[in-house]
């Protein structure tokens, strides 16, 4: 049987974890207390009865780092600094066991990117933050170009919204979240599912729909992009976002009506 290089290599680090110094610890100071398995059940029950107690954010776990990242709920304007906007620490997992066992199954590269994307961002929603595309560059030593073509092609390919920045505040340009929000609304998906889908509240999924109605009134009417960006407040890049998307719905509709007229002939 071929040897598994990359468990070889990899498979190792997977020990090391405060119930492998545990297990360590008991065997080696504390004589016998049964065989391997106990002493693994016992280290086992300890590390529970650890996480049900010490549940502090402070508590920082091999693997984990803290983070300064923006208040989530903060209202971002052009005209406002991000170091004049609130910040909050957050505890982000770099490196978990999971992404040991990706590392020894030949887990592609991009896939680990993505992974650890997800997961930084998702983390620090559930902490109250957000954070933006260039903390996820810095954390990560990348460029900030790769790290947007990872998200947009995660979005792309699973329709999720990775909570971000971007999304969650809408600073930026990133507007993934508008478009699938409009998206499902044209697909009558009723407003608590979509704002489920799109990991957005109502109220944000209700505002992206009202812009878009606005949009495609004035599209339909024969407004080009500018006077709707005039008339709606919009920035252009915006109004073209949801052009696009009305665009799309046309074709769609009038595909549907000729496969249809074709099966009644």
């Amino acid at each position: 049987m071929k040897e598994d290089w990359y468990r070889k290599a990899y498979g190792p680090s997977a020990a090391k974890t405060y119930e492998t110094s545990l297990f360590n610890l008991i065997t080696t100071e504390f004589g016998y207390i049964g065989g391997p398995d106990v002493v693994k059940l016992f280290a086992k029950k300890i590390v529970e009865l650890n996480n049900q107690y010490y549940l502090r954010e402070e508590f920082v776990r091999p693997g984990q780092m803290r983070w300064l990242v923006l208040k989530a709920g903060q209202k971002y304007s052009k005209s406002k600094k991000l170091s004049d906007m609130q910040l909050i620490p957050v505890t982000l997992t770099l490196i978990c066991p999971e992404d040991i066992e990706d590392r020894i199954t030949k887990v592609k590269k991009n896939e680990l990117i993505e992974k650890l994307i997800v997961r930084l961002c998702t983390e620090t929603k559930e902490q109250g933050g957000v954070l933006t595309e260039t903390d996820v560059a810095i954390l990560l030593r990348v460029s900030g170009a790769m790290i947007s073509n990872h998200v947009t092609s995660y979005e792309k390919r699973t329709k999720k919204v990775i909570p971000r920045a971007g999304t969650e505040m809408d600073m930026g340009k990133s507007l993934t979240h508008k478009r699938l929000a409009f998206h499902n609304y044209k697909k009558k998906i009723p407003t608590s599912e979509n704002a489920r889908l799109i990991n957005h509240t109502p109220e944000s999924v209700d505002r992206y729909i009202k812009d878009g109605t606005r949009i495609e009134k004035l599209y339909t009417a024969g407004y080009n992009e500018w006077d709707m960006a005039f008339f709606t407040g919009l920035p252009i890049y915006v109004v073209k976002e949801y052009v696009e998307i009305i665009k799309s719905y046309e074709k769609e509709k009038k595909k549907a009506l000729v496969i249809k007229h074709s099966y009644i002939l």
